[in-house]
């Protein structure tokens, strides 16, 4: 019995097993984030025409996800039935998928590389509903920058959360104005200067993770931002000016957490803990947790480094084959 045949008998006696109501209940609830949404094709292809009453169940799903692994997923006649009331789209190859179809998509996301035109069909006048959004890399250009204008100006006035590759700064004559939805960014790298454009924008941040910090040759003037909602931040750097400048906007952080960029190689700087103390008593007093991943070569304030900071007693140690001393920390709930 292959996959999808197995897959349907288990979910007919499941489906059969239930009421009426309790079936509808259950698979026309609303679009909630974090809740489990029900995969459109699949549930299409394995009860459709089984009875009336399924159909009429099928019909009513409003918390449909749909991944299309094929051409033929994509173009599959039963996606016409659900297209409209799928909320969660993943997007693996989107050469093949047109995901304008999908208008009441709240969770968008993309993992490979978007031609120009379809980069310019991710709009709002589309995507009325975008609460998430997930985008791989986007090739820099004009527009990538009216783009991230969008995303950066309240051209989504749902969006919670956005996953990014690198981020390009605004345009001098084209600055982001404001998203105050936006409460969480993840992004794989920017410039330094970028960083308070994104705080300007993003009044109500609360999470940044942003895995790199990228150079720039472009002479890009900051602006000077207090940002009082940030809580929580990841940083890949070490660098000591570049962890004071990014601390000193946000002096409500309560997490922090500082990973060497390892693609500097073995031979980069030391983590200077008694110094980035004093950065963490200064900019953010508020500070409750601080997470680490870092590497140094003959270390010698090891058993002082928790002295340092009440946040820094988490700190532990081991010594790596290559010789080298690597400082971590691991969850409380772990220990």
């Amino acid at each position: 019995m292959d996959k999808l045949r197995i897959y349907s008998y288990i979910k007919t006696r499941w489906l059969l097993g239930l009421t009426a109501t309790q079936v509808h209940n259950e698979l026309t609830a609303g679009y909630r984030p974090g809740v489990v949404s029900y995969n459109g094709l699949e549930l299409y292809r394995a009860f459709y025409d089984l009875n009336t009453r399924i159909n009429n169940i099928l019909n009513c799903i409003s918390n449909i996800s749909f991944q299309p692994n094929s051409p033929m997923d994509a173009n599959d006649p039963f996606v016409k039935r659900f297209a409209r009331r799928v909320v969660h789209l993943k997007v693996y190859r989107p050469d093949y998928v047109d995901a304008t179809r999908f208008s009441n998509v709240h969770s968008l996301e993309f993992y490979d590389f978007l031609s120009q035109q379809q980069l310019t069909q991710i709009r709002h006048e589309y995507f009325t509903h975008l609460v998430y959004l997930r985008m791989g890399y986007i090739e820099d250009s004009d527009i990538a920058s009216i783009f991230f204008q969008m995303i950066f100006s309240n051209g989504f006035p749902s969006l919670y959360k956005c996953i990014l590759d690198e981020l390009t700064p605004p345009d001098s004559n084209h600055r982001w104005l404001s998203s105050p939805s936006i409460r969480s960014l993840i992004i794989d790298g920017f410039a330094l200067p970028v960083y308070s454009f994104i705080l300007t924008s993003c009044s109500n941040l609360t999470h940044l993770h942003w895995s790199r910090i990228l150079c720039t040759d472009v002479d890009i003037e900051a602006v000077p931002i207090r940002h009082t909602h940030l809580k929580r931040l990841y940083i890949r750097t070490i660098n000591i000016r570049n962890i004071e400048t990014i601390l000193s906007h946000v002096p409500n952080l309560n997490r922090l957490h500082i990973v060497s960029d390892w693609s500097r190689g073995n031979n980069c700087r030391p983590l200077d803990f008694k110094q980035l103390a004093h950065i963490l008593v200064r900019c953010v007093p508020c500070l409750q947790h601080f997470d680490c991943e870092t590497m140094e070569r003959n270390p010698t304030d090891i058993d002082t480094i928790p002295e340092f900071h009440l946040c820094f007693r988490r700190i532990q140690t081991e010594l790596v084959p290559d010789g080298r001393t690597r400082f971590f920390t691991i969850e409380r709930s772990t220990l």
